[in-house]
Parts: structure tokens; sequence; C-alpha cells
């Protein structure tokens, strides 16, 4: 019974501890009130909520070494280095404040934790891309091919109020 007690207790410890030293590694880049992002590479983007009071650009020891960030005017373009090229595909936190435009293109990925607060949200895609946002205002698709766009409203209602 003891010797169960104990591969157990190590079993949980060394979930946990994988756990941690994985949330070390994320990608993680604040973008405070930038207006527009354009996201390339095959990336995967989760867009959250950011700091309202956060007015500039940041980003983790993990990210800096991985990505590549151009901030031009009020616009960010998040792209891997070349010397990453990986077989797996790179997961990148993105913290954001009033985004106005969203470009995605080749084969990237977007998706949103939480609600963003954007009250009009432009959305061009091309390519394989794929987009699966969810905010408080308005949401616009464009796009930057003759490629079909489905579009689905997965609730007729807001889902949360202000």
């Amino acid at each position: 019974m003891k010797q169960k007690f104990f591969l157990s207790f190590i079993a949980i410890a060394v979930s946990v501890l994988a756990v941690s030293a994985q949330d070390d590694d994320r990608l993680v880049v604040n973008v405070g009130n930038i207006d527009n992002i354009n996201i390339a590479d095959g990336l995967d983007i989760i867009l959250a909520p950011g700091n309202s009071t956060n007015k500039s650009v940041s980003l983790n020891a993990a990210a800096s070494g991985i990505l590549n960030l151009q901030l031009s005017d009020n616009s960010l373009s998040i792209s891997s280095l070349k010397q990453t090229a990986r077989k797996e595909r790179l997961t990148v936190y993105v913290f954001v404040n009033q985004l106005k435009t969203i470009t995605v293109v080749n084969n990237s990925r977007v998706k949103t934790i939480g609600l963003l607060d954007a009250p009009k949200l432009e959305v061009f895609i091309d390519g394989d891309a794929t987009v699966h946002l969810r905010t408080n205002g308005e949401i616009n698709a464009h796009s930057l091919s003759d490629a079909e766009i489905q579009i689905k409203y997965l609730s007729p209602i807001p889902l949360a109020k202000r």
C-alpha cells in the first residue's frame, strides 16, 4: 500500500513539473494597443484580451529567439524566423487591446481565448488560413484572393454584455 501511494505521488509530481515546464516555453507577445496584426508562416495564434493600460509591444525570452516581429506605424507583422524551420507548428499567445484589423495568410490559424474588446474588426484571409474569433463587436471578413470564406455565427445574441 505504501509503495502504491509513493508511486502515485511520484507520478503526480512528474505531471505537475511537466506542465509547469511547458508554461515556461510558451511564446507570449503583448502588443498593447496595436491596430493591425499581420500573421504569416503557418503560425497558430491565440488572441487574448490584454491589459488596457499596456501601450507597448513586448515578448518573452522564448518568443524572442523564434519569432520575427516587425513594427511599422501601428501595425505588427508576426512570422517565424527562417532558421526555426520546424515540422511542428508554433503556437503564439498574443495579448491585444482594441484591435481593428487582422490579416492571416498561408496556413496560419487564429483563435481567441476569452472575449476580445474590438468594436469593429476587419479580418482578411488568404490561402488555407482559418480564423475563429469571439468579440464584443462587429466582424467583417474579406478574402485576399478569390477563395470562398465560410462564416458561422455561433449565437444570434451577444454572449457577453457590458
